[in-house]
């Protein structure tokens, strides 16, 4: 393959998770592909966003556009003409319609499967471009068997044209914890219930609210980390309490130290592309009560506690039984660190670079 030309507009925004997604599958991209496959990566002009939580293989690899465009406008139009011999890779859903030659990872149909959790712009941008993209861009990647059948139902990628390439995690060990996080909130280690998330209503972190409060043994009460404050979440039917404590945004190593500590990751998404949360909590120990929606019972498998996304009352007696049975806990994260071996880095770039390779065969 000729030169790959990394779509790194991503740089410019604080990280979501799909821009972990990117940072990490192009640098793990960058350190397996070696000369065999130069990668550089092109972003718009301005100051990269939290340049020290990038890698510096890869921030070594990218250049400043000569355009003054920004944003949408950036990718859509210098973007599709900049260093047309070279294979663009877009990993963060959109990239320029305009261009051919070109792969673009699009993790998942949210937006078309649950509208609501979106702004009306947002909604009516990915349904004007996507659809496009998908049809002209040479090579669309996703993220699980889900995402790709997803995409297709709804008409957003050709059938038979996305190829799969599961996340990794194994980027949650390299950050240190931060065991400040527990003190902070009047946590005990082994003492509390994690969930993970926004206000976005597939989300559905208003049911495992109702569920905590539904425990018949409520002494390890459930923490919400995530977007949004404790007055945000009570405009939506969370009211912060004893049992159920908001804590907003967390860092990495804040994160990692929750993950260390809690009895359990309860993830009650009503649908996922992948699910990074759970894959996440598997390689810290941590054992996990899982959705059965979306693409998590494809990483969890058999290593979690699987439940519908709709019973108050099954995960209020899933969190009472994990509360009790040590055995359980300790199977559970066994079976956890098992299941997620697959899910690395190094493997998705393996996988990518396959793809990649195939383009030219």
């Amino acid at each position: 393959m000729t030169d790959l030309l990394l779509n790194s507009r991503f740089l410019m925004r604080p990280p979501t998770g799909v821009d972990r997604v990117a940072t990490e599958l192009a640098d793990a991209l960058i350190s397996l592909a070696g000369d065999t496959m130069p990668v550089r990566g092109l972003r718009p002009a301005g100051e990269i966003v939290q340049p020290e939580s990038r890698p510096e293989a890869l921030l070594t690899r990218v250049e400043a556009s000569s355009s003054r465009l920004k944003g949408h406008a950036w990718e859509q139009i210098a973007l599709a003409g900049a260093d047309p011999g070279a294979w663009l890779l877009s990993l963060c859903n959109m990239g320029p319609a305009l261009r051919r030659r070109q792969v673009v990872m699009m993790h998942d149909a949210q937006v078309f499967r649950q509208p609501e959790s979106y702004s009306r712009a947002f909604r009516s941008w990915y349904h004007l471009v996507q659809p496009r993209l998908a049809r002209r861009a040479e090579l669309v990647l996703t993220v699980s068997e889900h995402s790709r059948r997803e995409l297709e139902h709804f008409g957003v990628v050709p059938p038979g044209k996305a190829r799969v390439v599961p996340n990794g995690a194994d980027h949650i060990l390299r950050i240190g914890a931060d065991r400040d996080i527990l003190g902070k909130h009047g946590l005990e280690p082994g003492g509390y219930f994690l969930a993970i998330g926004s206000l976005a209503p597939h989300k559905n972190l208003a049911l495992i609210a109702e569920a905590a409060l539904k425990r018949s043994d409520r002494s390890r009460p459930l923490v919400i980390a995530g977007g949004g404050n404790a007055s945000v979440f009570s405009d939506s039917g969370i009211v912060p309490s004893d049992d159920v404590r908001v804590i907003g945004r967390v860092s990495d190593a804040e994160l990692r130290g929750l993950y260390d500590n809690a009895t359990a990751l309860v993830f009650p998404s009503l649908t996922e592309g992948f699910g990074l949360p759970p894959a996440e909590a598997m390689f810290c120990g941590c054992p996990v009560i899982a959705t059965t929606g979306g693409a998590v019972p494809e990483v969890c498998g058999e290593a979690a506690l699987s439940l519908p996304p709709s019973d108050a009352s099954a995960w209020a007696a899933a969190m009472d039984r994990i509360s009790t049975d040590d055995g359980l806990r300790r199977n559970l994260a066994e079976a956890g660190a098992a299941r997620v071996a697959r899910f690395t880095w190094e493997n998705a770039a393996k996988t990518l670079m396959g793809h990649l390779q195939d383009l030219t065969r």
